[in-house]
């Protein structure tokens, strides 16, 4: 039996492709390497605060990812989900019918192998691994953040500059004791608002410092540490109880060498505005995708994810005209 859709992965992008394909009455598959849905969202900052979708002022980040999963249509079960699955081998096979280039034939870590008529990845960046700090993992500096509260009463210093840092320092005020953001530039990636609010919350700025060392430690507890002015030379030594870091991440990802599929760089699939890959049939979605004009937000990730179903849709059922995704 063939399918219509393979989706590889359930983060927010995998969510509403989901979701759009089961409105879509399409048949297929969604599967998942880890043991549930949410991604990156629910791995990285299940706890942060998002501000951005439509119609929602603010919602909890696994707030969000729930309610997206509860949207979906599962009655029917034309769409099932596997997790602790993923897939190990794509081949282009030859369809049966005329209106199609390329079938597919994937197989999957648990053996099973399967034919679907088009594939849309919505992966994300592959497997994440947070750059780190340093090389040894102490108990108390932390790559994601899973439990706010487990800071209370902390003095919690802050390394990066992007939305992330100073959105987990402004969450901090009025939990933790005190916080710091430590960055090696006077200008930062956030958003203007992000930070003007910390500034407002009293949030102290160390800017323009690099990490030097850890000074003091016991076992697996980092005490202390140096940074060094980049263009002052001074050195400081900092007391604390808590390292929150947010370099990003290095990411692990299938290629799929045999498929001649276009990748940057970064490892991100390069897709037209129909978010097709450079071979025909396959998709990308979400973070794992790129283009000229790329947003890398969940309002996004969900357009992306429409955009591919609706053209994949199209193509299945021999539409002359995409359908609108309502």
């Amino acid at each position: 039996m063939i399918k219509d859709i393979l989706i590889i992965g359930c983060g927010s992008a995998g969510l509403y492709a989901w979701k759009m394909a089961a409105d879509l009455k399409l048949t297929g598959d969604v599967v998942e390497a880890k043991d549930t849905y949410g991604g990156q969202v629910s791995t990285y900052y299940p706890e942060k605060y998002i501000y951005n979708f439509p119609a929602i002022p603010k919602i909890q980040a696994q707030e969000a990812m729930d309610k997206m999963f509860e949207a979906i249509k599962k009655e029917d079960e034309n769409i099932k989900i596997t997790y602790n699955i993923y897939v190990l081998e794509i081949k282009a096979i030859e369809p049966e019918d005329e209106k199609h280039i390329n079938w597919f034939e994937v197989k999957f870590s648990n053996r099973e192998v399967k034919k679907y008529k088009r594939i849309l990845f919505t992966d994300g960046i592959g497997v994440f691994k947070p750059m780190q700090l340093v090389e040894k993992l102490y108990d108390n500096i932390f790559y994601s953040v899973t439990n706010i509260q487990g800071f209370k009463d902390h003095n919690v210093l802050i390394f990066g500059g992007g939305d992330s840092s100073l959105d987990w320092a402004n969450e901090l005020t009025g939990i933790a004791k005190s916080v710091s953001i430590i960055h090696r530039r006077d200008e930062f990636r956030a958003k203007p608002a992000s930070i003007e609010q910390a500034r407002n919350n009293n949030i102290n700025f160390l800017t323009p410092y690099n990490f030097v060392s850890i000074s003091q430690e016991d076992e697996y507890i980092a005490k202390k540490l140096k940074i060094v002015g980049i263009e002052s030379k001074e050195e400081l030594e900092l007391e604390f109880d808590s390292i929150i870091v947010q370099f990003g991440q290095t990411i692990e990802k299938e290629k799929f060498e045999n498929l001649d599929l276009k990748i940057n760089k970064l490892n991100r699939f390069e897709v037209d505005y129909k978010m097709e890959t450079s071979v025909q049939g396959i998709y990308a979605a979400g973070d794992c995708c790129v283009y000229e004009t790329k947003v890398r937000n969940l309002v996004s990730c969900a357009y992306e994810a429409m955009q591919a179903v609706i053209n994949i849709e199209k193509i299945i059922k021999d539409r002359k005209v995409v359908n609108n995704g309502w």
